[in-house]
């Protein structure tokens, strides 16, 4: 469900949308050789995700149980998953097919995001643990366990998956 606009809504996605900005605006710096540059952006970044989480902790009242949060993540990937099908088909229509083709890889990495281990199957018993996870750089793909060979979603090499441990 979305958020009412309200003003600290406002500023909730004002720095979120800054912050991310700001990590791509550095990663370009370190690209340029502007080591100052960049160390400057990825600061500005991280302070605007404090106010970013600041303002959402603001806005939800409080942070749920993790019943109730996995849940919501949940919903949020399928919600995802529907926009961007729709945003695929206005940008085809578009004729912009750089667009077109991003929001699709961006579909099926959400499809990994929906299958993930106690994500998916929130309120049953796992029967699995997952210990890591990997995430794509490149498209945002998510595999649990060891890193795949290659990124189904743009076949990216292991080097460019994200290791995140329990």
């Amino acid at each position: 469900m979305p958020l009412e606009m309200t003003p600290l809504t406002q500023a909730f996605v004002h720095q979120s949308l800054a912050a991310a900005k700001n990590r791509v605006r550095s990663q370009k710096a370190v690209q340029d050789g502007q080591p100052d540059a960049a160390l400057a952006l990825r600061a500005l970044a991280e302070a605007q995700e404090v106010h970013a989480k600041k303002a959402l902790t603001f806005l939800r009242g409080r942070i749920g149980s993790s019943a109730e949060n996995l849940a919501l993540a949940l919903q949020e990937a399928r919600e995802m998953a529907v926009n961007a099908l729709g945003w695929t088909l206005q940008s085809e229509a578009d004729a912009d097919k750089a667009a077109g083709s991003l929001l699709t890889q961006m579909a099926r990495a959400v499809q990994s995001h929906l299958a993930l281990p106690g994500i998916a199957q929130t309120g049953q018993p796992r029967t699995e643990a997952a210990t890591r996870y990997h995430v794509c750089v490149i498209c945002g793909y998510v595999h649990a366990g060891e890193a795949p060979g290659r990124c189904p979603v743009c076949q990216a090499v292991p080097e460019k998956f994200s290791e995140i441990k329990a």
